[in-house]
């Protein structure tokens, strides 16, 4: 094989189709690609422990970009860690209390929530008691004050949902964008992704690049949210799906297809 490639892709909306699936011939095709040498990795904003449990689905080389780039492992090795610090967590918190909206933190494996938790999460949680070491998934209420400091240390991201009024996001954000410490972007039109300053995907897409000594113009991403513009603008070949919002598909250099029509395996069959 004389030119190995970096292929690193979100999952909601991108890779998984509405039903949470991959398809078989997208699986496939990454299996193959890995097999010939080329290197596969997810990129979300999902937790880690989630994000794990999707890629093993399309390919059991165990690389994972999760958090929004705050975390990356390969085979649970820890490559990249970025944790929000205090000061930022604080002033998320603050401000999240004033506009009485669920605030999100995540850890690798542990959803920190005021008000309440999302059901999703709360079934995750109920079957995963039984779970031992890396895999097992909980949950901690942080809207006690004091929960909330013994657990800050440990914040890789957040997540602010607002499910009845999306609409209220846009002044959430202005909000957010004077705290020092963290940068805003979003994933879906009803949340806002709240990351330390200095990472994002691309952050992590550029260490897994540089780990394998893959240059950024054998590099390829392929996104559908805000939260995928810089690892779509870093990667020498970065794609849109052809479902992502218009911002995205500028930061693009090419588009494919829909998440539901398979565009991931369409452009990489093409392509390489």
């Amino acid at each position: 094989m004389t030119k190995q490639y970096l292929i690193c892709s979100d999952i909601d909306g991108t890779l998984l189709r509405s039903d949470q699936t991959v398809s078989e011939k997208t699986r496939d095709l990454i299996q193959k690609l890995e097999n010939d040498g080329h290197i596969f990795s997810i990129s979300t904003g999902r937790m880690y422990r989630s994000a794990r449990e999707v890629g093993f689905q399309v390919s059991d080389s165990g690389h994972v970009i999760a958090s929004n780039g705050s975390y990356a492992a390969i085979r649970d090795e820890q490559l990249l860690k970025t944790t929000l610090e205090e000061k930022a967590i604080r002033d998320t918190y603050h401000i999240m209390r004033d506009f009485d909206l669920p605030l999100f933190f995540f850890s690798t494996n542990t959803l920190f929530y005021t008000k309440e938790p999302p059901a999703f999460f709360q079934s995750l949680a109920d079957k995963s008691r039984l779970d031992t070491g890396h895999d097992r998934f909980s949950l901690v209420s942080i809207n006690d004050s004091s929960a909330f400091d013994e657990n800050l240390h440990q914040f890789l991201n957040a997540i602010v949902v607002s499910e009845e009024d999306a609409s209220r996001l846009a002044d959430v954000r202005s909000a957010l964008n004077e705290a020092i410490g963290i940068r805003v972007l979003s994933s879906h039109h009803n949340n806002l992704e709240i990351l330390p300053a200095n990472s994002d995907k691309k952050t992590a897409v550029e260490a897994l690049g540089k780990y394998y000594n893959i240059p950024r113009e054998r590099i390829i991403t392929f996104g559908d949210g805000e939260n995928d513009i810089g690892m779509l603008e870093y990667a020498g070949i970065g794609v849109a799906m052809e479902n992502a919002s218009d911002n995205v598909k500028a930061a693009a250099n090419t588009i494919t297809d829909t998440n539901e029509a398979d565009g991931v395996y369409k452009f990489l069959k093409e392509f390489i």
